[in-house]
């Protein structure tokens, strides 16, 4: 159902469900983490809507935690060289900060 093309060299490192709020946008779809990239799939009011996008390793300016309702540790902030600032819920988001900044500093 969430499927997106890889590079010949790419190979997906994390995956899970997430939420995604960019520019008023909410989704619900999955998040994924690859030694290139940062990919969010959802799908926009049906199956047939398909809705990505992603964020190469390179282009993060930064990366930050926060909390839903200033409460529950479950927000990943990420801003790109471009001041496009994207918020991932996930499930394990400490785990999600140390994979990505653990890919980072891997493409370094």
């Amino acid at each position: 159902m969430y499927s997106f093309p890889l590079a010949a060299d790419e190979i997906i490192i994390k995956k899970c469900h997430a939420s995604y709020t960019c520019d008023s946008e909410v989704l619900n779809g999955a998040l994924y983490l690859t030694n290139h990239r940062l990919v969010f799939i959802g799908y926009l009011l049906s199956i047939n809507s398909k809705y990505m996008d992603e964020v190469p390793l390179a282009h993060i300016k930064t990366l930050a935690a926060e909390k839903t309702f200033y409460i529950i540790p479950n927000v990943l902030k990420v801003v790109t060289m471009q001041d496009k600032a994207i918020k991932y819920i996930v499930k394990g988001r400490n785990q999600w900060l140390t994979a990505i900044n653990r890919q980072i500093e891997t493409a370094k």
